[in-house]
């Protein structure tokens, strides 16, 4: 497994972050789940161009979107992989205010937890989207513009 951890990535945080608040999130519908509090972001947004100019070349960006997660949201998984977005995944963490124990956990082929990570205000980790994981906070948190904020881009490999 390979897992990438890089802080600060964006370059202004706060006004990227006032830019995504002042715009509209949706609710996406899969054909089986209802992802709620979506935001779709251009394939070439400044957190899809530095994911792009680290991970290289030969992936291109699949889907790019911001996800707002208040306390009480229902979700349609916890514990998963994101295979069938892509051959990886990138998330930035973007609130600025999170508990402690905010993050992501990584999960190892038994289903036992092989690695945690913690959010950071503008921090990203990367790893392959085949990898079991889950947010560390099952309930989510805050509310409105408190509420969990992370942006995800999942790139597939070209053709």
């Amino acid at each position: 497994m390979n897992l990438i951890i890089m802080d600060n990535v964006i370059h202004e945080p706060i006004s990227y972050v006032s830019d995504i608040l002042d715009n509209e999130f949706v609710d996406i519908y899969d054909g089986v789940n209802t992802f709620q509090n979506i935001q779709p972001r251009d394939h070439d947004d400044e957190f899809a161009q530095t994911v792009m100019d680290f991970i290289g070349p030969h992936y291109e960006v699949a889907w790019n979107f911001v996800r707002k997660s208040p306390e009480g949201q229902e979700e349609p998984n916890y514990i998963h992989t994101d295979e069938m977005m892509g051959d990886i995944t990138a998330i930035l963490y973007l609130s600025h205010t999170h508990p402690d124990d905010d993050g992501t956990t990584i999960y190892d082929n038994d289903g036992r937890k092989a690695c945690v990570m913690y959010s950071r205000f503008n921090r990203m980790v990367i790893f392959e989207s085949k990898i079991p994981h889950s947010r560390n906070i099952f309930e989510n948190f805050g509310q409105d513009d408190s509420s969990r904020l992370v942006q995800v881009a999942f790139l597939r490999e070209k053709k």
